[in-house]
């Protein structure tokens, strides 16, 4: 079974050894799904109780008291891949290739922030330098997962990107 990352906790949340759990998925994504997390040291907890909020999720975990939830704090909790289903991750496209739709290379993912507005990539071209673009409506034509291949419109990266 792959693991992702759900988030960080950040906080206790009440007095019962609930955990406030910072997320970077979209509102869309089921946690009610969620039955089983895991830790860093790859434990794995039956979830008793998890809901939404504004900024991330909840999270009540079986055998994890006040005391435990505590040690917690500023660590990465994981989920099961598969309740993902066919989303596409930060840490999916790090490192992948991105191309123009005639095949010709860009460059390699470095990172992708998310600013509010917008995701802006940052690619690293085979000259070194650094590459940055938003993505923006009309500029990614396909993401293909299993060859790592983000497919960009040419004529709409080139009104976009810090390119020259």
């Amino acid at each position: 079974m792959e693991k992702v990352c759900l988030g960080k906790v950040v906080k206790l949340h009440g007095y019962m050894g609930q955990m406030k759990v910072r997320t970077m998925y979209d509102k869309d994504f089921k946690i009610k799904n969620i039955d089983k997390i895991y830790d860093e040291n790859d434990n794995e907890f039956n979830v008793t109780k998890i809901f939404q909020t504004k900024d991330g999720v909840v999270v009540a975990l079986e055998g994890v008291n006040l005391e435990k939830a505590n040690t917690y704090i500023g660590t990465d909790l994981y989920i099961d891949r598969n309740l993902l289903q066919d989303k596409i991750l930060i840490e999916d496209l790090k490192g992948a290739t991105v191309v123009f739709e005639d095949g010709r290379e860009i460059g390699k993912i470095l990172d992708v922030n998310d600013y509010g507005a917008a995701e802006v990539f940052s690619v690293k071209n085979e000259k070194g330098k650094e590459i940055m673009f938003p993505n923006v409506k009309g500029l990614i034509v396909k993401f293909d997962l299993a060859e790592k291949k983000l497919i960009l419109n040419e004529q709409r990266f080139k009104e976009v990107s810090d390119e020259n």
